[in-house]
């Protein structure tokens, strides 16, 4: 394994911790929830030798890696399903990403993750990237169950003058933009302020922080040291070699966190979730191989995302976990173990406490990629099958194989309606819907699919407004324009 980069140790058995035990801990467990911004399948070490990820890699090893997990295919809607536990199809969201200079954020009349936290006796804390609505003050982190707020409006910026395509600046410390962060890395930034959260928490009260990193999502910007020192062994491109670079400043900071979460003693009560939004953007070097597909699409390379567990303590037993897990789970899983005792209603996650941490089946047996109409596609997953509707997405072929092997050949659609067996066929190649023998199957499928499309509310299609440019007021976005 490749030596780790300057300041930063191996993770030991002590990072990251989900308290999946028969019973709950006596107190309330502290939870970091850490979300890495496009992180294709292939772009961990693990999965791609040449990549730079040692810390997680020894998470994922020590852990538990939920190997069927699964999100939106982009930013807004993946975030918006974490923090509500609703699919964004059922919100009107589920469209793509919220841009600037628009009137729209997450339906303020449901009740996100940090609020219930809140009413069960929890700091609550928010750093990086939140891209769920800003135009009015009511739609911001700290209006939407956060205490405070560290980070950047938009999904996109500049990692060094944190100014986004309208050259508005979008890093704010609650309600003020943090002028003096210019010219310092947004990923060191985001690592050095969840490490000040800790430092200064008063232990006596649970903690929840939601550390939602920019990195690796473009523009591929990173410190040269982090790419000469780190990723030589990356040749596919220069994309590929700067996004490895990307990767490993993350996964330093990640291990810095770790360090000070041991030297604090957080270790014995902590839960860490650690998982990527969506798949990678092949055409910007990222890689979801032997996945299918991109980021962007319902394909498995645009769904299905890194994502694991870990714990020195409190989680035995079990190194996997294949049972289905979508986005809208997180909500209720982490509300039950932080103590909540009844159900949440109206919200389409479930509670996978217990099948996670007995290893047993999870009681996700369905769920809905996405519908959307606008894209005229949609996705239902049921079991090992999976059913689409329409042209799931482009790019839709297999993308940015390691050396030596040869990219496989564009796919001809067979039908409206095709059904892939992923049990047998996780890289979506053979359409098995005219075969006789998944008849039922596909019957089933088909009618609730088309059931739920008739069912949805409208997608939301709000005006862009002229009246949010930044240079009103002195350069920085702030809320308040609509």
């Amino acid at each position: 394994m490749k030596g780790t980069t300057s300041g930063t140790r191996m993770l030991l058995p002590a990072l990251f911790i989900l308290v999946f035990t028969s019973s709950l801990t006596a107190s309330p467990p502290n939870i970091l929830f850490i979300v890495a911004d496009d992180m294709g399948w292939a772009d961990v070490q693990w999965r791609d030798s040449s990549m730079y990820t040692p810390n997680l890699e020894q998470l994922k090893a020590e852990g538990v890696e939920l190997t069927n997990a699964y999100a939106q295919p982009s930013c807004t809607p993946s975030r918006a399903a974490f923090l509500t536990g609703i699919y964004p199809f059922r919100m009107g969201i589920q469209n793509s990403v919220f841009e600037e200079l628009e009137n729209i954020s997450v339906p303020l009349d449901k009740k996100m993750l940090p609020q219930s936290l809140k009413e069960l006796g929890y700091a609550t804390h928010m750093v990086g990237k939140w891209h769920l609505g800003f135009c009015r003050w009511d739609m911001t982190p700290t209006r939407r169950g956060f205490d405070s707020f560290y980070g950047m409006y938009n999904g996109y910026a500049d990692y060094f003058t944190h100014t986004e395509h309208r050259d508005g600046y979008d890093l704010v410390f609650n309600d003020t933009p943090v002028w003096s962060a210019n010219g310092t890395y947004s990923t060191h930034l985001f690592t050095q302020r969840t490490i000040d959260i800790l430092k200064t928490h008063n232990r006596s009260q649970p903690l929840f922080i939601y550390l939602a990193y920019q990195a690796v999502h473009g523009p591929h910007q990173v410190p040269e040291h982090y790419v000469s020192n780190f990723c030589a062994d990356v040749t596919a491109s220069e994309d590929r070699k700067l996004l490895c670079g990307m990767g490993a400043a993350m996964d330093e900071g990640i291990g810095n966190i770790t360090r000070v979460l041991e030297e604090l003693g957080y270790m014995d009560n902590l839960l860490i979730f650690f998982t990527s939004d969506n798949g990678g953007p092949v055409h910007t070097g990222s890689s979801n191989w032997p996945l299918r597909g991109s980021k962007l699409t319902l394909w498995e390379g645009g769904t299905k995302v890194t994502s694991f567990l870990y714990s020195s303590s409190l989680l035995r037993g079990n190194t996997s976990y294949d049972g289905l897990v979508h986005a809208v789970d997180w909500y209720p899983t982490l509300l039950r173990l932080a103590g909540a005792k009844k159900n949440i209603p109206n919200i389409d996650g479930l509670d996978l406490w217990e099948s996670i941490s007995t290893n047993g089946v999870s009681p996700r047996q369905e769920f809905v990629y996405d519908i959307n109409d606008d894209k005229q596609r949609a996705a239902l997953r049921y079991k090992n099958y999976k059913m689409t509707w329409n042209k799931p997405g482009h790019p839709d072929g297999w993308y940015n194989p390691p050396p030596g092997v040869a990219q496989p050949p564009e796919w001809n659609y067979t039908s409206e309606y095709m059904l892939f067996d992923l049990d047998t066929d996780p890289t979506e190649t053979t359409d098995i819907s005219s075969r006789r023998q998944v008849k039922k199957v596909y019957k089933h499928m088909k009618s609730k699919l088309d059931s739920l499309r008739l069912t949805m509310p409208p997608q939301l299609h709000p005006p862009k407004l002229k009246e949010g440019d930044p240079t009103n007021w002195g350069g920085a976005w702030t809320p308040g324009w609509c």
